[in-house]
């Protein structure tokens, strides 16, 4: 038993039938397509027609491989062109034979070599043209003759051949010097070599000098004394004075004395060391050692000796011995003091058991 397969048409809202052809094939109505680009016959007759020029082109394009290759097997590609041809009949030897129709870049011709070949052998002196002549060490060279030689130009613009002399040497004339004698900044200087001997110098006055040197020492004869120089006679009292000034007692003290003070000696609170006599020195410098850390000292100045005493407000402080000893060391100077007599005074609280050395100077 067969049925029917029906489907629901949209439009009239009905079922029908699906329609079949004769052998039962399903009929299929394209109503419409979206695509654009949609195969139709017109578009196949016209890409039937492209394809049949194609396969023509590529036809031609075969047979001309196959003559390309038929060419490279038989070892050489021919190229079928007049003028290559042409070209290779003119290869000679690996070198291009060149036949110059025209000269646009002014060449150089045959006929102006030849012109040139004639200018140059008038420079070697091959006509008797203008001859120019070249010369070798030793050739004479005439008065008339036209050889190259080196020229010099004058005051005049003249020009003169360079003179040389007989050995080859140039002859120089310095024409900015004067020649013979004249002022120094006139003369040419003229250097003595130093290996050559003695120069002598003929003048009278040279020789006289010559005579008045005595084991190196020039003899002087003081004929008139205008400078009032030292005579023998003044030399003579000269050292009467100075004998005189030696034997005064005044004039011997030593520029510097060393004066004792006080030798481990105690000196107590307030008191003064022994006076010193300034007389005949400016300064003093007094150094020395004390029991006292930081014991003090003070300068007193006297106008007499034992007179009244006045204090120079100076204090010299000790300290700690440097070597590391127990005692404690101070040292002091002291310039242009201005008194005859002086003395030290203990100003510290407490007694100094103290050595003291003074060196006076002047």
């Amino acid at each position: 038993m067969s049925q029917y397969i029906h489907a629901f048409d949209a439009s009239n809202k009905r079922v029908k039938p699906v329609a079949v052809d004769t052998d039962g094939h399903l009929q299929v109505d394209v109503i419409s397509m979206t695509g654009g680009g949609d195969a139709t016959a017109a578009n196949q007759v016209t890409n039937h027609t492209k394809l049949d020029t194609l396969g023509t082109k590529l036809d031609t394009l075969d047979g001309s491989v196959n003559t390309i290759e038929g060419c490279v097997a038989a070892g050489e590609l021919a190229v079928a062109h007049g003028g290559l041809t042409e070209l290779a009949s003119a290869i000679n030897s690996q070198k291009v034979d060149v036949n110059i129709v025209s000269d646009g870049a002014s060449l150089a011709t045959s006929a102006n070599q030849s012109t040139a070949n004639g200018h140059l052998a008038t420079i070697a002196g091959d006509t008797t043209e203008m001859a120019i002549s070249h010369y070798a060490e030793g050739d004479a060279v005439s008065a008339s003759d036209t050889g190259v030689l080196i020229m010099g130009r004058n005051g005049s613009n003249t020009a003169k051949p360079i003179h040389i002399t007989n050995n080859g040497d140039v002859e120089v004339e310095i024409a900015d010097f004067v020649k013979g004698q004249a002022t120094m900044a006139s003369s040419f200087p003229v250097v003595i070599a130093s290996n050559q001997g003695a120069l002598g110098v003929t003048h009278g006055a040279f020789t006289e000098l010559e005579g008045a040197i005595n084991a190196s020492k020039m003899d002087v004869n003081i004929v008139s004394d205008g400078a009032s120089l030292a005579t023998s006679g003044n030399q003579t009292a000269m050292n009467a004075n100075l004998s005189n000034i030696l034997t005064d007692t005044s004039a011997t003290k030593p520029d510097m004395s060393q004066v004792s003070l006080a030798s481990a000696s105690l000196i107590t609170s307030g008191s003064n060391t022994s006076e010193i006599d300034m007389d005949g020195y400016n300064h003093l410098t007094i150094y020395g050692s004390s029991d006292v850390n930081f014991g003090s000292f003070c300068l007193v100045r006297r106008s007499a000796s034992g007179g009244t005493d006045f204090l120079d407000g100076s204090n010299m402080i000790s300290a700690n011995d440097p070597t590391g000893g127990s005692n404690y060391h101070f040292a002091a100077t002291f310039e242009n003091v201005g008194a005859r007599y002086i003395a030290f005074r203990n100003v510290d609280a407490s007694s100094q058991t103290v050595t003291l050395f003074v060196e006076k100077s002047r």
